[in-house]
């Protein structure tokens, strides 16, 4: 594994899950906006849902992996296509980004296994909770290491649960789950693409 995250972590062999965390942004059509791509289904707390696939120009998808709107990853066809293959991973898990022209040059990750509850075991607290829909939103409070750096807990029930590829159960601001991976999916992402970041999940014994 390459030093750079363990030079965050003096325990990171220990981790046995992991938030995905990328940083470089795909950009989209200027003459888009949210509406095409997403409906309120709440005028109370603004809940959205995702309608119709993401549009971008060819030219902007350049990188396997990158974040596509807010918080949400995506990654090339060709890094999905070996994700599929190697992996407890199934095309059901991405989501097809395409240009105008429909032409599919990017996929949207789009997990469709939830871990089991984890704010309990993190002491994530409510941030919101909608009087009409009953939509919740948990504050992501991650813990902290000596070196200042952010990870949080898994139960030896949900790590027993997950597979490769995940979402939280919980949703966090503007109602954005947690994207997490599994260890032995992490241990390939960053020896290949060494730059990339992801927060740590350590196991919480009761």
């Amino acid at each position: 594994m390459p030093k750079s995250m363990h030079n965050l972590y003096d325990n990171l062999d220990e981790a046995k899950a992991f938030a995905i965390s990328f940083t470089n942004f795909a950009y989209f059509y200027d003459d888009l906006e949210d509406t095409d791509t997403h409906k309120l289904v709440c005028e109370h707390c603004y809940k959205e849902v995702q309608y119709a696939d993401y549009r971008m120009p060819k030219s902007s998808a350049k990188k396997d992996s990158a974040i596509l709107h807010s918080l949400e990853p995506g990654v090339s066809p060709a890094l999905r296509d070996e994700l599929i293959a190697k992996f407890d991973v199934t095309e059901a898990d991405f989501r097809p980004v395409r240009t105008k022209k429909d032409e599919i040059i990017y996929y949207q990750i789009t997990p469709q296994h939830t871990l089991l509850p984890l704010h309990e075991v993190n002491m994530w607290p409510i941030l919101s909770r909608c009087a009409n829909c009953g939509n919740v939103r948990y504050n992501d409070i991650p813990k902290k290491n000596k070196k200042n750096e952010s990870y949080h807990y898994i139960t030896p029930e949900a790590l027993t649960d997950m597979h490769d590829l995940n979402v939280t159960f919980e949703h966090f601001h503007r109602d954005y789950p947690l994207y997490v991976i599994s260890r032995r999916l992490f241990d390939f992402l960053i020896e290949r693409y060494p730059r990339t970041h992801y927060y740590p999940f350590f196991l919480k014994e009761e």
